[in-house]
């Protein structure tokens, strides 16, 4: 399977782990699920966060700026491991880019993006009574591209993209409030991957320290990726 599927995969499993006692704004957690970082809760200026392997190489950095409101200003993101990068600007409700991979876009005034286009096609996002990203469809098909589900709480519970055939199902079992454990399971086809990952979180409910594994098998045996991420929180 390629990196770039298991980093989705990861992320899903680090940004939603702490469901049982942490609140965030949807416009947080819609943006970590589209670009893939981790969501912070409370007045967050500026987060860092990184990830190395188990030898100390560093795989991927993700740096978000926010406004006042929790609507992210800039997001930059290196990537090495899948040898793409991409710099991110909403100013005035249009998304943009420079340097590395290019993306456009369109988000209104509840820092919803409501129209994306990147290399993977033109799309049109819709989302739920709760503000959170429900769907995905081709701008100019109307195909359903990937669709969000959820429970009761903020965190998708299974994410289905039925352009590649992907079926993602993440479960949150309970555990104490200093170290929560998740687990992702993606189904393509005859293969199926496991994610599992377990942080430590700072006093206001920040990921600080994260492992995480990921395997072909459901034992975790013959493992075929371990990286440990850290963060780094500025707020106002």
């Amino acid at each position: 399977m390629k990196i770039r599927v298991l980093l989705s995969l990861l992320f899903f499993a680090m940004s939603f782990n702490a469901s049982a006692f942490t609140q965030f704004k949807p416009a947080v957690l819609n943006a970590a699920l589209l670009f893939e970082h981790d969501a912070t809760t409370g007045n967050v200026k500026h987060s860092l966060q990184w990830i190395r392997d188990v030898s100390g190489k560093l795989q991927v950095m993700t740096e978000v700026r926010y406004d006042r409101s929790g609507c992210f200003t800039d997001i930059n993101m290196i990537d090495k491991a899948n040898n793409r990068a991409f710099h991110l600007v909403n100013k005035d409700g249009v998304l943009s880019s420079f340097k590395g991979l290019r993306i456009t876009g369109k988000i209104n005034e509840r820092c919803e993006i409501t129209e994306l286009e990147n290399e993977k096609g033109k799309f049109v996002l819709s989302y739920n009574v709760r503000g959170l990203l429900e769907t995905i469809a081709d701008r100019e098909t109307g195909e359903v591209v990937e669709r969000y589900e959820y429970n009761n709480s903020q965190f998708p519970v299974r994410i289905r993209n039925y352009k590649v055939q992907r079926d993602s199902r993440i479960f949150y079992p309970f555990g104490s409030a200093q170290f929560l454990d998740s687990e992702a399971v993606s189904k393509r086809g005859e293969l199926t991957t496991h994610v599992k990952q377990s942080c430590a979180y700072t006093a206001d409910g920040n990921a600080d320290k994260c492992s995480l594994i990921a395997s072909t098998n459901d034992d975790y045996r013959g493992s075929i990726l371990i990286w440990v991420s850290n963060h780094e929180t500025e707020y106002f």
